[in-house]
């Protein structure tokens, strides 16, 4: 059997290794006044006007900007909608995406997809024998890398909406670039005949730029109090550091020091390079995990039900819709259905242990807002409006009102019999297969995500760790 999923997975799965390249202007230019810097026509200076350009969509009025702020770390910069809703609003408004937004900010380190399968060493992802998933874009992996990604949302009815008659066009995106402002650039990068060009060559240029400005220093920059703090630079207040202890769960805070009296098991998936010298570290190793987050019963997509005002966006399940992740890209790539359930499928079910799980973000920027009042959405369905919420549904997704009761994942009805009310909304994919650690039992290493025996006061902790990683701190400023 095993031998038959490993050939199985070799149809869609192969090692891969992300490269970055990082560029950035030049301090001064020996140009003539009056006249564009050398650095102005490169091509991540273009790629950075067209992620902003708001004539790219049908309408005009959406850009990739619009879902992806500088202000939010490259998420979506509204507080009414990641409040009320938790996942996009697109350029016609009453359109919204099935999932949140997720950073484009270090999304440069991801490896190139489609996801591929490795064997991990983690006993809280999975057991020695199974598998672990990396690399692609978006919640899901499906685009290869950042330039295949930039084509999706200009194509998306519930995005940037360039369609004809219901297709994909990407000629209404390169019809808007050659008559819009950056066309000047974009002939001077690419050069002057460029427009001449087939559409799918000038459109991939387009794409090809979008990219090389988001694999740019200006959305990765490593500019945070953690940076400064592994450089000597900065000293992490007394809850910062308990944080970061608990994240690690060692008394020094580096991932190879002695045992902490907690682990919060955080590193499991959101790794950290505990020398400097060994390069800066991501927080996040790219993996695909099905955590029990609930659904977000507030996400208008699930009325978006009307295939006559929008026909290829649409929901046809309604409410009904599951969002199965990985398993809604990776089976049907294989040639059966999503999560291998229902007509097509080949009767061996989740085999590859990935419905409902999803890629794990970088922590980088996932505090950064432009104001303390401003609400930001977490998780793949923006479910969770604050750090402290996430951080306490890792804590006791498996607990329930009665002290000591915990939920058993792995039960055929794991909410028969309890005595107390659960304290979470049941997960979206309740699988006992694909989630971490169903049974919510701690292991002898302490903890395990569902029960992980943290105080309120720790969980605050970890709250203020994570706030350390927010880009743009200033050293001299903020010392303790």
């Amino acid at each position: 059997m095993r031998a038959w999923i490993l050939s199985a997975l070799s149809l869609v799965c192969c090692t891969v290794h992300a490269s970055a390249q990082r560029s950035s202007a030049p301090a001064g230019s020996s140009a003539s006044p009056g006249l564009p810097r050398l650095w102005e026509f490169k091509p991540e200076v273009l790629g950075k006007n067209l992620f902003f350009d708001t004539s790219l969509s049908t309408p005009a009025g959406q850009s990739c900007g619009s879902c992806h702020a500088p202000s939010t770390g490259f998420k979506f910069p509204d507080s009414h909608v990641n409040s009320g809703f938790g996942v996009a609003v697109g350029v016609i408004p009453d359109r919204f995406t099935n999932r949140a937004t997720p950073t484009v900010s270090y999304a440069q380190f991801v490896p190139d997809g489609p996801p591929s399968a490795h064997f991990t060493s983690s006993r809280m992802i999975r057991p020695l024998t199974e598998l672990l998933f990396t690399g692609g874009l978006f919640w899901d992996g499906r685009a290869i890398d950042l330039e295949n990604q930039a084509t999706f949302p200009f194509q998306n009815p519930n995005e940037m909406n360039n369609l004809v008659h219901n297709l994909p066009e990407p000629g209404l995106v390169v019809r808007s670039v050659a008559n819009g402002p950056s066309s000047p650039m974009f002939r001077r990068v690419y050069g002057e005949d460029i427009f001449s060009q087939p559409v799918d060559v000038v459109f991939g240029k387009i794409c090809e730029a979008i990219a090389l400005y988001e694999k740019s220093e200006e959305v990765s920059p490593f500019t945070s109090k953690f940076d400064a703090y592994q450089y000597g630079r900065a000293r992490l207040s007394a809850d910062e550091f308990d944080g970061l202890r608990l994240f690690t769960g060692t008394t020094d805070g580096t991932t190879a020091g002695p045992p902490y009296r907690k682990n919060a098991q955080c590193v499991q998936c959101h790794g950290i390079e505990d020398n400097i010298h060994d390069g800066k570290s991501p927080f996040t190793f790219w993996c695909y995990v099905n955590l029990g987050v609930p659904k977000n019963r507030n996400n208008p997509y699930y009325t978006q039900t009307d295939s006559r005002s929008n026909p290829v966006g649409y929901n046809p399940l309604g409410a009904n819709y599951i969002d199965l992740g990985l398993g809604d890209y990776l089976y049907p790539l294989n040639g059966l259905p999503p999560g291998n359930m229902g007509p097509g499928s080949d009767g061996f079910g989740d085999y590859l242990q990935i419905n409902g799980a999803f890629r794990t973000p970088t922590l980088r920027n996932v505090d950064m807002r432009p104001s303390p009042s401003f609400v930001k959405a977490y998780m793949h369905n923006g479910v969770f409006k604050s750090l402290k919420e996430v951080v306490h549904f890792y804590n006791t997704r498996n607990l329930t009102t009665f002290p000591g009761e915990v939920i058993d994942f792995t039960q055929h009805d794991p909410y028969a019999h309890l005595r107390g009310e659960p304290l979470w909304p049941p997960p979206e994919v309740q699988s006992p297969v694909s989630m971490i650690n169903p049974d919510g039992v701690p292991s002898a290493d302490g903890g395990q995500v569902g029960n992980l025996g943290l105080t309120d006061e720790e969980e605050d902790h970890i709250v203020a760790f994570l706030k350390t990683l927010t880009d743009g701190f200033a050293p001299a400023d903020h010392q303790h």
